[in-house]
């Protein structure tokens, strides 16, 4: 009778732990879900930046729109939105059928293309939903700051349209001036100021590499010519007569600002852009200018091959080279050839011409300041491009730094925070032969430090390639051209 009593209650017990774990089961399969609806649904969408099928999405506020900026490596679609009501509650929103957000020019975000949404009143998009589940949002800091005050934080052009159109402007933002004229780069074929005139310019050139530019401001042009003189150039600035064969006979460098008249490239009127002649063909281009300039500066270098230290301005070009408002400022070291690591870069007839930093090229933009016991976090957009003359790039040249950008604390003339471009990454958005540059945009978020300061944007630049340090004359010797077209920053509250 025990025996089966005992039976009986370990039958009940067995069957009452089934039971359980039945309930037990469904709460859980009840609290998974709910949590999955709730992370889908009612809590602030983190990006996932890992590349998911090569997709990659940066989302920043600029106004009212939202763009939504490709860094990826495959086209993205945009399936849903995600934005806040004005009661701060989460909806979401098909992009392919509701008319609440619009997305231009389309939902389609090619590899490096931007395109922006755009909501009714009422309405903050905050994250997007591509087709293959992926969830991109905006940098949470800038999520919460939207929360709190429901408005957008507009993106801020430090550098961009019409604000710098000559190289004299541009020396506002360099953090030290002195740079320009001396102490800045060292060079293995000297250059030294011959003139600095305005006037009329009358010139049969020999040229190696053109630069041109439009200055949106007064629609003249300004212009860049590198070379080398030769007994079948000749050159008449304000009235003189230079004997550019002599003075020239290892390589010159011409600007001229505020140019009108007639240029013409091998009898071609050019475009603005750049013309690459020694690089793709290993031959120079014939270049005939006739009209008056605001401002000529020659540099050249005679018969003395001598090693020096001189100034950025021969290096340094403003101007718009694809007619779209933007002036870029250009920092060029390059005169002539390309090279490999078994060959010398930018040599012609047995001379070399090595230019590298002494210093970065920094440049502050101070005229914008950030409170740090207001922001928290930024994200710094820059559109850019990156050429260099090394066909065997990696092999040939070390993983140097090429550009930095960062918090400047101008009391200290340091940076608080920074992040840099190596060789490495910039290199691969460039063709070395035939010429060819293509304009990409970074994103870079920075955290501001909470010190009750006020700190400054600034981005250095710098060739860092001169010799190489085992005496290789083969390795690191390569020449840059670099072109910063716009930099903007978005800022998130504390």
């Amino acid at each position: 009778m025990h025996y089966k009593k005992f039976i009986e209650r370990g039958i009940a017990e067995v069957v009452g732990v089934i039971i359980a774990f039945a309930i037990i089961s469904l709460a859980i399969i009840f609290t998974i879900t709910n949590i999955y609806s709730t992370i889908m649904y009612s809590q602030p969408i983190t990006s996932i930046s890992s590349g998911y099928f090569g997709e990659k999405l940066i989302l920043y506020p600029i106004e009212t729109s939202l763009n939504v900026k490709n860094i990826g490596s495959v086209t993205t679609y945009v399936s849903y939105i995600v934005a806040i009501d004005m009661d701060m509650d989460k909806i979401v929103i098909d992009a392919r059928r509701n008319t609440l957000c619009n997305t231009s020019p389309s939902r389609i975000v090619l590899p490096g293309d931007i395109i922006a949404i755009t909501c009714r009143v009422g309405y903050i998009p905050i994250a997007v939903i591509t087709e293959s589940g992926r969830v991109f949002s905006i940098d949470p800091q800038l999520y919460a700051s939207i929360v709190e005050r429901v408005n957008w934080i507009p993106m801020i052009t430090l550098f961009g349209g019409m604000n710098i159109t000559t190289t004299s402007e541009l020396l506002k933002y360099l953090e030290n001036r002195l740079l320009v004229v001396d102490g800045a780069i060292k060079t293995s074929t000297e250059l030294t100021l011959y003139r600095n005139v305005s006037g009329e310019v009358n010139a049969e050139l020999t040229a190696s590499l053109i630069i041109i530019g439009n200055n949106p401001v007064n629609n003249k042009l300004n212009i860049m010519i590198i070379g080398r003189g030769t007994e079948e150039s000749s050159i008449n600035v304000a009235g003189e007569s230079i004997d550019i064969s002599r003075v020239g006979l290892h390589r010159y460098r011409l600007k001229i600002e505020n140019f009108t008249g007639i240029i013409t490239i091998s009898g071609i009127q050019p475009q603005p852009g750049i013309y690459p002649c020694y690089i793709d063909n290993g031959r120079t281009c014939r270049v005939e200018l006739d009209g008056q300039a605001d401002k000529v500066l020659l540099y050249t270098n005679t018969t003395s091959r001598r090693e020096g230290i001189v100034g950025l301005d021969p290096y340094i070009f403003i101007g718009d080279l694809n007619n779209n408002g933007n002036t870029e400022m250009v920092f060029v070291t390059q005169d002539f050839s390309i090279g490999s690591k078994t060959s010398k870069n930018d040599i012609i007839s047995s001379v070399d011409l090595l230019d590298a930093n002494v210093v970065p090229m920094r440049i502050v933009f101070s005229e914008n300041g950030i409170d740090s016991s207001k922001y928290s976090t930024a994200i710094l957009t820059i559109r850019m491009f990156f050429w260099d003359n090394s066909e065997d790039d990696i092999s040939d040249n070390d993983n140097r730094v090429i550009m930095r950008v960062g918090l400047y604390d101008d009391t200290t003339k340091s940076f608080v925070y920074s992040t840099y471009l190596s060789y490495y990454e910039l290199c691969r958005y460039r063709h070395v032969k035939p010429f060819s540059v293509s304009y990409i945009t970074k994103d870079f978020i920075m955290y501001i430090p909470n010190t009750g300061r006020t700190y400054y944007v600034a981005i250095e630049i710098l060739d860092p390639y001169y010799l190489d340090a085992s005496g290789n004359l083969n390795r690191n010797d390569a020449d840059l051209i670099i072109g910063l077209e716009y930099i903007g920053i978005v800022l998130g509250g504390r």
